[in-house]
């Protein structure tokens, strides 16, 4: 190729709907416009000094833009969600992640927030938010910048119900226009604000087992809540049937990454009647590299599909476990 021909080559178009349709309130301050799990983010905008979202969807359009120019933010190089150019004309938002608090009731092992103790807990245990991410979620309804029959609300952070004002938020998303609202939680808390979206249809609610009896639960989580979870799990599907409650089972190295747990697991759960299954790695093994995948992972992975299958039960694998898997190897 010629020195003509590389200057009138037309660059490749990117664009992602991450980028073009979500937020993602962080607990570290931050607004991001995505929260796609080990990768990006494309720009960070402090919140607890802001009053106004306006600069920041401005920011984000000039990405969108840039994106379908071929510039590519470093933060989205090697994204699963980036994809060639594909047009579109809705820019609303329909998801939001609220990840803005930390406050939880227990110890997993594996949490996201740092190797959390219970010396940690009871220092988050009344912390405030650094800032009232209401006055944000209004300001989008205010500028019409919501897709109010779309948008998914994506509790994240904490345990939602060590939240303070987790009613008040969520009663705004249903006064205002949503979707579905998704609740991961320990489920160590009953909680009729969850039963009451689940019978709407408004909700939907994850909880990580991890495990399949009580000794492997408590190893992980590091409280003794397998039965409490277990009994407040039946109690949802008596309450409001089981097409909305999720259960998941995150393999973590050395502690329930075997068969025979996996298989106790999936046996609670044909008998309690759960019918949607997540599947996970432990997420430091994914983000810190180098971890290769041990054989016997796959043995959980092959026996999750047949199970499911027979039951069934749908399965679902979160897209970076599934390239991590397909690789053999976790790397940065």
């Amino acid at each position: 190729m010629n020195f003509l021909e590389k200057f009138f080559k037309k660059k490749k178009s990117y664009s992602c709907a991450l980028l073009n349709n979500h937020l993602h309130f962080t607990s570290r301050d931050t607004l991001e416009p995505c929260c796609s799990a080990n990768i990006g983010p494309a720009m960070v905008s402090e919140l607890s000094k802001k009053n106004s979202i306006k600069e920041f969807i401005s920011n984000k359009k000039q990405l969108i833009k840039n994106l379908k120019n071929g510039i590519i933010p470093e933060g989205c190089k090697g994204c699963v969600h980036l994809e060639e150019y594909k047009e579109a004309t809705d820019f609303r938002i329909n998801k939001i992640t609220l990840n803005h608090y930390t406050q939880c009731n227990c110890a997993c092992i594996y949490c996201t927030q740092g190797n959390r103790t219970f010396e940690k807990i009871k220092e988050d245990e009344n912390k405030p938010v650094l800032y009232d991410v209401l006055k944000f979620i209004n300001e989008l309804y205010d500028n019409d910048l919501i897709d109010k029959e779309k948008l998914y609300i994506d509790f994240q952070g904490g345990n939602i119900s060590c939240l303070k004002n987790h009613q008040e938020i969520i009663q705004t998303f249903l006064d205002r226009g949503v979707g579905t609202i998704y609740i991961p939680t320990n489920n160590i808390v009953y909680m009729p604000v969850i039963e009451n979206l689940l019978k709407m249809k408004k909700g939907e609610v994850c909880t990580a087992l991890d495990a399949g009896c009580k000794e492997t639960y408590e190893r992980i989580k590091q409280v003794d809540k397998f039965d409490k979870s277990i009994d407040n799990l039946k109690k949802y599907i008596a309450a409001a049937g089981n097409d909305s409650i999720i259960v998941k089972y995150i393999i973590v190295n050395g502690h329930n990454d075997n068969i025979d747990e996996f298989t106790k697991f999936m046996d609670k759960m044909i008998e309690i009647g759960i019918k949607i299954i997540v599947l996970d790695i432990d997420y430091r093994d994914i983000i810190d590299g180098c971890f290769t995948i041990p054989n016997h992972y796959y043995d959980i992975v092959k026996y999750a599909k047949e199970t499911c299958r027979k039951h069934n039960m749908d399965l679902g694998i979160p897209p970076y476990t599934t390239k991590v898997l397909e690789q053999g190897f976790s790397t940065k």
